[in-house]
C-alpha cells in the first residue's frame, strides 16, 4: 500500500547519498569561519550587554541596560575562527576532557527575521517607530536563548541588529560533541528518501536549530515589534505550516510505503524539522551559512537579489538548491556577458521581500560549488565560487530616462499630456478659487463689518484729529464733469439698468469721449444692482510688448493665479528640439491666443459658480427671513397669552401639587387659545359694565392667521418669476477701454468671442466701455445676428465746461470770474476733459486764457494735418484714405457742426467707400454717431473732438494749405471726370456702329442715331453726361487758376518779411 508522503526537497537536484558523504561538507558549510560586521552586543552567562574583546567574552561588573548597549556598542569588523579554543568552555556531560586536552569551541550564527520592520525606503517611518521597542525585544530574545544553557556548552557571544533587514543576528559558541555521545535517534531515520538525508549531526544546524525552535515555542514564538498577535500569525504561517506543506511548495508529492511522515505541533510541542529545514532553518530562525554583511547605505531590501560569483559561474540547479529553502522563487536569470575585470552575476527573484532578506543574510559569502555534480558528490578539489549577494531594485534607476531618449515620438506627447492633466487636476481648481475670490470681493477688506467698525471708530477719528480737512470745498472730478453735463444721462442709465434686468442677449456698449462720465455711469449702475462683477481693464492688457507680458496682464486683471508664463519660452525650445528629433512638435508650446482662451475658460467656470453661489445665498436668505418672521410671530403670540392670564406651566402641578391637586391640575401640555373658558354672561346686557374689561376669548387672542399671513410669500408660488430671480444672480463682466488701440496677438477678437460665449450661454452680462465705435466691428463679428445695446455719451456742454475751468482755476476755494471773451474761448474747446485740463495747466503756468486756447487749437491743427494728409506724398499713399477724401471732410466740418453720414458717403470722393470713413474714425479724426431709431445704424459725422472744429477752420483759413488741398482735390475731380468722359466716348462709338447697321435691321428711322429709339435715348444721355463732365473740368481748372494766385501772394508776403 502506497501512502502520500510530503516531499520537501524534490527538485533541488539532490540525489540519494549516504550520510557520511554529507557530513564533511555540511560541517564546512555550517561551522566554518563566520566573521561579522555591524552593531554587536556581547553577552555571556548570565547574559549581559557589553562590548567583549575580540577573542573572549567576560561578564561585566556593571552591566548596562540593553538600550545603552544598542547606543554605545562599538562596530567590530573582526572575525572568529571556527577552530578558536576557549578554556572556560562548558563541557558537555560524558566528555573526556583529559583525553582531549583542551576543549575547542565552535562558533556559529543564526538570523532571526521580522523582529523589526523591513525598511522599504528612506521615508519609511516604521524603523524609527520600532527603534523604541528594541530594548524590550532584545530582552525577550535573551530569555529565549537562556533556555539553551547547559546544552553543549551553549554561550551567546553577541547580538547584532540589522535594522534595514528587520532582523537580529545571534552569534554564539558551543562545544561540539562527538558522534558517539549523541543519541542514535538524532541521526537514524526510519525511512530514507533523497530529501530526508541528515546534515552533519555535530553541526550547529543539527544541534541547535531544533533547540531554538523549541525554546521559541515555549515562549509563544519569536518576538516582533508589532506585538504578540503578529508573532502568533507569523508562527502560524511559518514552521507549523511548513512541516505540512513543504512538499506543496516544491510543487510535487513523494509516494512511499506504509510509512507516514511525522506530524508536529499537534500535541503542543514544537514540530520536528525535516529535509532542508535541518540545514537552512525554518520559520523565522535561519542558520548563517556564509559571512553576513551589515551596512547602512541607502540600499533597501527588495524581492530581487543580484548574486555575483567570485569564481566560476554557479549553475541554476545549484542556485535553486541553495535559495529555494528560503521561499518561493519566481525566476532565476542566468549571468550575462560583462566587461573584462567585472564579476558575472545572476538574478534571483523571490515571491516576497522577506524571503529575499532571509536568503541574503544567510548565504552572503557562502562558498558554493559551481556544478550540481560537485555539490552532490562533495568533491573536495572541485572549483568553488563565493557568493556575493546584493539587493536589486525592481526597476532600473535610469530605465525610464533611457526609454524616453529612445522613443521621443511617443514619450514627449505623453509627457505633455501628463503635465496638462496635472495642471488641470491641481492648478485649475486653485486658479478658479482665486478668480472667484476676486469676483466676490473676498480680498476687499472694506466690505467686512469688523474693518468698517475699526475704521469708523479708530482710524477716522485719529485722522480727523491730527490731519483736519481745513474746510476744503468739494471739486468736480472727471466723472462729475461728464455726469452733470448730460441731459440724456438719466435715460442712458435707465436703459443700462433695464438691460441688466433681462437675460443677456447681446453686448451692452457704452461709448463716449474721456470726461463724458461713462465710467461713473457704469459704477453707479453696478452699485445699485448689487450684482457680482469683474472689471477687466483692456488698456493694461493691451500695452504688453511681449506674449508673456500679455498673458500676465490678462491673468492679473482676472485674478488668475498661479500663472507660469515664463515657461512658454522653455516650451518653445522643447518644441524646436522635438521638431529636429521626431519631425513634429511635441505640444508643449501653446500659442498666445490659446493661452488667453484657457485663462478665460477658467474665468467662465468661476462665473458659473459665483452665480450658483449667489442663487443659493438668495434662497437661504429668503428661508431665514421666513424663520425670523415665524419666531417673531410666536413671540408675539406668547406675549398676548401671558397678558390675558392664560399662560400656565403644567409642570408646577407635578412638582408642587400632592394627591388630588396633581391629578386635577392643568396637565403638562402647553395651554393654547383653545383652552380659554367661555366668558360669563354680562347680566342680560350686551355691553360690559363701565370700567370692566371684556373677558378674553379664543378668537380675541388667536394669532395663527396673522402668523400664516406673515410667513406666506408676497406672491403665490405660481406667480413668482423664477427667471427674474435667476437674472438677479447673474454676474456682470465689464471690459473697460476695449479696442482702444491695436494690441499683440488677437486680443480683441479673443475677448469678443469670450464675451459672446458668456452671453449665448446665459452666464453673465457683458458691458463694453470704450471711447468710440471702433469696437463695434469686433463685437458684431462675434455676434453677427444680434444688434448691440449701445449708449453713446457726448462731451460736457458749454456751461459745465466753463464751471469746470472756473473751479480748477479757483484760489483758496473761491472760483475765479471769467470775462465774456474768456467764455467764448473756452467754448472753442468744447467739453472734452483732456483739452480743458490742458487749458488749466497752461493758464496756471502764466499763459493767458486766450493764448492758451489758440495754442491748443493750433497744436490740434498741426496734429490733424499730419494725421489726415501726411508729411509727404509717400506717406500719404500709406494712408487708408486719400487726401481728397480728407479735405472733403475737413472743409465740410469747418463750416457745419455735423454732416449726414449717408449724404457724405454718396458724394465724391467717397461714392460708397465707407471704409475710409471708418478708418478716419479709428484714427480719431471724426466721430460717427448712431441714430436713435437703429442702435447700430450710423447717422451723423462729427469732429473727433470738439476742438477739432476750430482746428478745421484754422486749416481752411490757411490760404496756402487751402490752395494746395483744393488743387489736389480738383485734380482728383478732373481725373475722375476725364475717366468718365473716356468711358462715354467709347460707348458712343459703339452706339454709332449699331446705328449704321440700323437700316438693315430696320432700327433707324431718321437722323444719324435714329429718331426715338433706345439707341438715340442712350446716346443723348451719354452726350449730356459728357457735357456735365466737361463743365466740372472747366470749373476745376478755373478754380485751380485762382488758387495758384495764393502762392504768389504768399511769396510776396514772405519777401516783405
Amino acid at each position: 500500500m502506497l501512502r502520500a508522503v510530503k516531499h520537501p526537497l524534490r527538485g533541488f537536484g539532490v540525489r540519494p547519498f549516504l550520510q557520511p558523504r554529507l557530513a564533511p561538507f555540511a560541517a564546512s558549510r555550517v561551522c566554518g569561519p563566520c566573521p561579522t560586521a555591524g552593531l554587536r552586543f556581547a553577552t555571556s552567562t548570565p547574559p549581559t550587554f557589553s562590548s567583549p574583546p575580540s577573542n573572549t567574552s567576560a561578564p561585566a561588573s556593571n552591566p548596562p541596560s540593553a538600550a545603552d548597549a544598542l547606543k554605545e556598542a562599538p562596530i567590530e569588523h573582526t572575525g572568529a575562527s571556527a577552530s578558536q579554543a576557549h578554556s572556560d568552555a562548558h563541557v558537555p556531560e560524558g566528555y573526556d576532557e583529559g583525553a582531549a586536552g583542551k576543549v575547542q569551541r565552535e562558533h556559529a550564527s543564526i538570523f532571526i527575521s521580522q523582529v523589526l520592520p523591513i525598511q522599504l525606503g528612506s521615508f519609511d517611518p516604521r524603523p524609527r517607530i520600532a527603534s523604541w521597542f528594541e530594548e524590550s525585544l532584545l530582552k525577550e530574545l535573551v530569555s529565549i536563548t537562556d533556555e539553551l544553557k547547559g546544552r553543549y556548552a551553549f554561550q551567546v557571544e553577541s547580538w547584532e541588529v540589522a535594522r534595514k533587514d528587520g532582523g537580529m543576528f545571534c552569534h554564539f559558541s558551543y562545544v561540539a560533541p562527538s558522534v558517539d555521545q549523541l543519541p542514535r535517534k538524532a541521526f537514524v531515520n526510519e525511512f530514507h528518501t533523497p530529501e530526508e538525508v541528515l546534515p552533519n549531526p555535530v553541526s550547529a544546524a543539527a544541534l541547535f536549530l531544533p533547540l531554538f525552535i523549541e525554546a521559541a515555542h515555549k515562549h509563544g514564538g519569536w518576538p516582533t515589534w508589532v506585538g504578540p498577535w503578529w508573532s502568533s500569525l507569523l508562527e502560524g504561517r511559518g514552521i507549523n505550516r511548513r512541516a505540512s506543506v513543504c512538499s506543496n511548495e516544491a510543487g510535487h508529492h513523494l509516494y512511499s510505503g506504509n510509512l507516514a511522515p511525522p506530524k508536529g505541533g499537534a500535541d503542543g510541542h514544537a514540530p520536528e524539522l525535516r529535509g532542508w529545514q535541518r540545514t537552512a532553518g525554518a520559520g523565522r530562525v535561519w542558520m548563517v551559512r556564509g559571512r553576513q554583511w551589515t551596512e547602512d547605505m541607502n540600499r533597501f531590501p527588495s524581492a530581487r537579489l543580484r548574486v555575483e560569483f567570485d569564481g566560476p559561474d554557479v549553475s541554476q540547479e545549484v542556485m535553486y538548491t541553495l535559495f529555494r529553502p528560503y521561499g518561493r522563487i519566481y525566476d532565476i536569470t542566468p549571468p550575462t556577458p560583462v566587461a573584462s575585470g567585472q564579476l558575472r552575476s545572476a538574478l534571483v527573484t523571490f515571491r516576497r521581500i522577506s524571503t529575499a532578506v532571509n536568503a541574503s543574510n544567510s548565504l552572503h559569502g557562502f562558498l558554493s560549488p559551481s556544478k550540481s555534480a560537485d555539490y552532490e558528490g562533495q568533491v573536495s578539489d572541485a572549483p568553488h565560487s563565493r557568493l556575493r549577494i546584493y539587493f536589486e531594485r525592481p526597476l532600473n534607476t535610469h530605465s525610464f530616462r533611457d526609454w524616453v531618449s529612445k522613443h521621443p515620438r511617443i514619450a514627449l506627447p505623453v509627457l505633455a499630456f501628463l503635465i496638462g492633466m496635472f495642471s488641470y487636476t491641481i492648478f485649475d481648481p486653485i486658479r478658479e478659487f482665486f478668480v472667484k475670490a476676486r469676483i466676490e470681493g473676498m480680498w476687499n477688506l472694506d466690505q467686512y463689518p469688523v474693518v468698517k467698525l475699526v475704521r469708523d471708530y479708530t482710524v477716522n477719528p485719529i485722522k480727523n484729529t491730527f490731519w483736519p480737512s481745513r474746510g476744503k470745498k468739494w471739486k468736480r472730478n472727471v466723472d462729475d464733469l461728464g455726469r452733470a453735463s448730460f441731459r440724456d444721462r438719466v435715460e442712458a442709465e435707465r436703459n443700462v439698468e433695464h438691460w441688466l434686468t433681462e437675460f443677456p442677449s447681446t453686448f451692452i456698449v457704452i461709448t463716449g469721449p474721456p470726461g463724458s462720465g461713462k465710467h461713473g455711469l457704469l459704477d453707479h449702475v453696478l452699485k445699485d444692482s448689487k450684482k457680482p462683477n469683474i472689471v477687466i481693464d483692456c488698456a493694461e492688457v493691451g500695452k504688453a510688448k511681449t506674449d508673456a507680458a500679455l498673458v500676465d496682464g490678462l491673468a492679473d486683471q482676472t485674478g488668475y493665479w498661479p500663472v507660469f508664463s515664463f515657461l512658454q519660452n522653455i516650451n518653445g525650445l522643447i518644441d524646436l528640439a522635438s521638431v529636429s528629433l521626431i519631425g513634429q512638435k511635441s505640444g508643449f508650446s501653446t500659442p498666445v491666443d490659446q493661452q488667453m482662451r484657457n485663462i478665460l475658460d477658467i474665468v467662465s467656470s468661476a462665473l458659473k459658480k459665483v452665480s450658483s453661489h449667489a442663487q443659493e445665498e438668495r434662497i437661504s436668505a429668503q428661508e431665514q427671513q421666513r424663520k425670523d418672521i415665524l419666531i417673531a410671530a410666536n413671540r408675539e403670540r406668547r406675549k398676548r397669552i401671558v397678558e390675558h392670564g392664560i399662560w400656565h406651566d403644567g409642570r408646577i402641578d407635578c412638582v408642587a401639587g400632592t394627591g388630588p391637586i396633581s391629578e386635577l391640575g392643568f396637565g403638562i401640555e402647553e395651554m393654547t387659545e383653545n383652552d380659554v373658558d367661555a366668558p360669563a354672561p354680562l347680566m342680560g346686557s350686551t355691553s360690559p359694565i363701565e370700567g370692566e374689561a371684556v373677558p378674553p376669548t379664543g378668537s380675541s387672542i388667536a394669532f395663527d392667521k396673522e402668523v400664516e399671513a406673515a410667513t406666506q410669500p408676497e406672491k403665490p408660488e405660481a406667480e413668482v418669476d423664477t427667471d427674474a430671480e435667476l437674472i438677479k444672480t447673474l454676474p456682470v463682466v465689464v471690459l473697460r477701454n476695449f479696442a482702444y488701440k491695436p494690441a499683440r496677438g488677437d486680443l480683441w477678437n479673443v475677448l469678443a468671442e469670450w464675451g459672446a460665449s458668456l452671453i449665448e450661454n446665459k452666464i453673465a452680462h457683458v458691458i463694453i466701455v470704450g471711447e468710440g465705435s471702433v469696437a463695434s466691428k469686433a463685437l458684431t463679428t462675434a455676434l453677427p445676428s444680434k444688434p448691440l445695446n449701445q449708449v453713446n455719451l457726448s462731451d460736457a456742454d458749454d456751461y459745465n465746461a466753463l464751471e469746470f475751468v472756473r473751479e480748477k482755476l479757483s484760489v483758496d476755494g473761491h472760483p475765479v470770474d471769467l470775462t465774456a471773451e474768456d467764455t467764448v474761448n473756452v467754448a472753442k474747446l468744447g467739453g472734452r476733459m483732456v483739452d480743458l485740463e490742458l487749458l488749466v495747466y497752461k493758464v496756471r503756468n502764466g499763459q493767458s486764457l486766450s493764448a492758451a486756447v489758440d495754442d491748443i487749437v493750433l497744436r490740434n491743427a498741426v496734429e490733424i494735418r499730419k494725421t489726415a494728409f501726411g508729411d509727404d506724398s509717400e506717406e500719404a499713399k500709406a494712408l487708408p484714405w486719400t487726401r481728397a477724401q480728407a479735405w472733403k471732410v475737413v472743409s465740410s466740418l469747418a463750416s457745419k457742426p455735423e454732416l449726414g453720414y449717408a449724404q457724405l458717403l454718396s458724394q465724391f470722393p467717397f461714392k460708397g467707400a465707407d471704409t475710409s470713413l471708418r478708418s478716419m474714425e479709428e484714427h480719431g479724426l471724426i466721430f460717427i454717431s448712431t441714430s436713435m431709431g437703429g442702435r447700430t445704424c450710423p447717422a451723423m459725422v462729427k469732429p473727433g473732438k470738439p476742438v477739432f472744429r476750430e482746428s478745421f477752420k484754422e486749416l481752411v483759413d490757411d490760404p496756402v494749405f487751402h490752395a494746395m488741398c483744393q488743387i489736389e482735390y480738383n485734380a482728383a475731380v478732373i481725373k475722375k471726370a476725364e475717366a468718365d468722359i473716356a468711358g462715354y466716348e467709347a460707348e458712343l462709338a459703339q452706339l454709332k456702329n449699331i446705328a449704321s447697321d440700323g437700316d438693315r435691321l430696320n432700327m433707324a428711322t431718321t437722323g444719324w442715331f435714329g429718331n426715338g429709339s433706345a439707341v438715340h435715348q442712350r446716346a443723348k444721355y451719354l452726350a449730356e453726361s459728357l457735357g456735365a463732365c466737361m463743365e466740372k473740368i472747366r470749373k476745376a481748372e478755373a478754380e485751380n487758376a485762382e488758387q495758384v494766385k495764393a502762392f504768389a501772394v504768399d511769396g510776396k508776403q514772405q519777401r516783405r518779411k
